[in-house]
């Protein structure tokens, strides 16, 4: 039988919290900067989705990282596609346009590099792409932005995924020391537990969304979990 550790229960319950409002941030990184991509100042004509588009996750003022799509020829001959990139700077949109022809079967990657000159609003870069094709295919468009920390180093994607595995470290380390050095017979221990479990399934749930830029879903997630955080809170109050 395991012996119970208070102490180290409590460590875990620290370390999971630490996972808990970590992973919120995490969401948050890329849910608000995609949701200022599709209010900013963009002409946008309701097209589908051009599900291809992403920003990078995360820069800092250093970085110049690159804002990518890939285009696939599905049709039985050349198609020449027209797309229009547009990316925020802090005077105007700047926007080009440029024609991608593309064999049978062909499937090609187009990029465009953004950095500190591209920073809108304070904090963010912001980019509209849309592709229109000289064939059948359906014209798309989509939004998307990155979040930029004004720090004088490179490596926002390598805060980000280090921060990530962090949260994943935490978030394991938490409940072991919570599950294994709990009296699972106290309903207070059993109730918490439950929170635990509610909590990383919505931030794992979050992480997913905002990662496939679902900014409302990801949205939705935080906001779950903090009025989950909030009952939780009302209900073990002394």
């Amino acid at each position: 039988m395991i012996q119970q550790k208070p102490t180290l229960r409590k460590i875990g319950f620290f370390f999971f919290s630490i996972a808990f409002f970590l992973g919120l941030l995490l969401i948050l990184v890329r849910a608000i900067p995609d949701l200022e991509a599709m209010l900013y100042g963009f002409i946008k004509y309701n097209y589908p989705p051009l599900p291809s588009l992403s920003c990078p996750v995360l820069m800092t003022t250093s970085d110049h990282e690159p804002v990518t799509i890939h285009l696939r020829n599905t049709l039985d001959k050349p198609v020449t596609w027209t797309v229009r990139s547009q990316l925020s700077t802090n005077l105007i949109i700047k926007t080009k346009d440029e024609k991608v022809e593309l064999q049978p079967g062909e499937t090609r990657k187009l990029s465009w590099e953004v950095g500190e000159e591209n920073i809108d609003l304070n904090n963010f870069i912001l980019a509209r792409i849309f592709t229109s094709s000289s064939s059948s295919l359906k014209m798309r468009e989509s939004t998307c932005g990155t979040l930029v920390l004004k720090l004088p180093i490179k490596g926002g994607p390598a805060i980000y995924y280090s921060s990530l595995f962090f949260t994943i470290l935490f978030a394991g380390v938490g409940f072991w020391l919570w599950f294994h050095h709990g009296e699972k017979s106290d309903p207070a221990v059993t109730s918490q537990s439950m929170w635990m479990r509610f909590s990383t399934l919505v931030i794992i749930v979050g992480l997913i969304a905002s990662y496939f830029d679902w900014w409302f879903l990801g949205i939705l997630t935080v906001a779950l979990a903090l009025i989950s955080l909030g009952m939780f809170l009302i209900s073990h109050k002394d």
